[in-house]
């Protein structure tokens, strides 16, 4: 499936059950991905520049399990500026001269995912764990997670993810403290 397919299912989710939730951004500009691209020196994997093009970030969203939001290119330009300053230098996950090749495109709280330009393969980073490769098939890439978020919206509820090392997440829109709006919660939900 492709990023565009995958975001019209997650659009049509929040459409018809989340009607309270912030509009999603409106695309980047090309102009801004050169900048963003100068900045970087380097080009993001097409995927997520084609979902930069769809919406600039995901705002206060969470579309990622178990609750990541999607930068925007200022965002992803600011969370790469710490990342590359706060990094270990001794991290045994992260050869020192693969830092530069990855960037931050998703966060929750502070840890952030990183896709490795050169071969979009998707990382964690947290400040005080560290990096490490996501080995699980639904991180393999950006198309992957969103292709997985995409379908279990697509489904008939309830919308529960297996997600690795078994942890379960479901997708609500009846959550107490925010109704009406896309929720990852580990709770079942009543």
């Amino acid at each position: 499936m492709s990023v565009e397919e995958s975001w019209g299912k997650i659009e049509r989710w929040i459409a018809q059950h989340a009607p309270e939730e912030d509009p999603l951004p409106a695309p980047c500009t090309r102009a801004d991905l050169d900048a963003l691209y100068e900045s970087l020196g380097g080009q993001l994997p097409d995927d997520v520049e084609r979902s930069l093009l769809r919406h600039n970030g995901s705002g206060l969203t969470v579309i990622l399990p178990p609750g990541f939001t999607l930068l925007g290119v200022e965002e992803i330009l600011e969370k790469r500026a710490t990342w590359l300053k706060y990094a270990a230098p001794d991290d045994s996950n992260l050869a020192e001269g693969d830092k530069p090749f990855l960037v931050p495109f998703a966060t929750l709280s502070v840890i952030q995912l990183l896709v490795d330009i050169r071969t979009g393969r998707i990382g964690e980073w947290d400040i005080e764990q560290g990096f490490a490769w996501e080995r699980d098939p639904l991180w393999r890439s950006f198309t992957s997670a969103l292709d997985f978020v995409g379908n279990l919206l697509a489904s008939p509820p309830p919308w529960i993810a297996i997600l690795p090392g078994d942890d379960e997440w479901e997708v609500t829109d009846r959550d107490p403290a925010f109704p009406r709006t896309l929720v990852w919660t580990e709770d079942p939900v009543e």
